[in-house]
């Protein structure tokens, strides 16, 4: 039963194809479509020595056309990792779909995080790489991320969530 829907669910990008395949590119995603999305997932601050819970939430539009524009994406990002101390991250977001579901994303942008009570702020550049699983109504899958300012750097690892409109 469970292959069953597995399989149902994984296909159900093929139908829609089938009924309007101009608004589709050749992976099935629909050209110039938003994305808003979810990040959940395990983060390690290196420099702190401190994990904590990651959450990054993210607008982002495909870009439409027949060139090689087709392949990219654009919006902005919000991030905070909740752990002892507070770490929050806002960006702009470039995306590249080099490979079927396959996202590589870099997001310059700022991060402010508040030690021994005092905000400090930085420009971070957080780099992201996801494998999106078509569901029929929304996306997921695995993620993975690194970001990175002057002095300090974390890692993540978790899931995607997302819905396309």
């Amino acid at each position: 039963m469970l292959i069953a829907i597995g399989l149902g669910t994984l296909s159900t990008p093929v139908f829609c194809q089938e009924q309007h395949p101009e608004k589709y590119d050749s992976h099935g995603h629909e050209q110039g479509e938003i994305e808003v999305g979810l990040s959940i997932g395990y983060a390690y601050l290196k420099e702190e020595k401190e994990k904590g819970l990651n959450l990054h939430l993210h607008v982002m539009k495909r870009l439409q056309g027949e060139g090689l524009q087709k392949y990219f994406s654009i919006g902005v990002g919000a991030e905070t990792i909740i752990s002892n101390e507070k770490h929050y991250g806002a960006m702009l977001t470039l995306a590249v779909h080099p490979w079927q579901n396959f996202v590589l994303s870099i997001s310059p942008g700022f991060e402010w995080a508040k030690h021994d009570e005092k905000w400090e702020s930085q420009y971070a550049t957080h780099l992201e790489a996801t494998y999106i699983i078509e569901g029929a109504s929304f996306h997921y899958g695995p993620v993975a991320g690194y970001s990175k300012t002057q002095d300090e750097q974390h890692y993540t690892v978790g899931m995607h969530l997302s819905v396309p409109l």
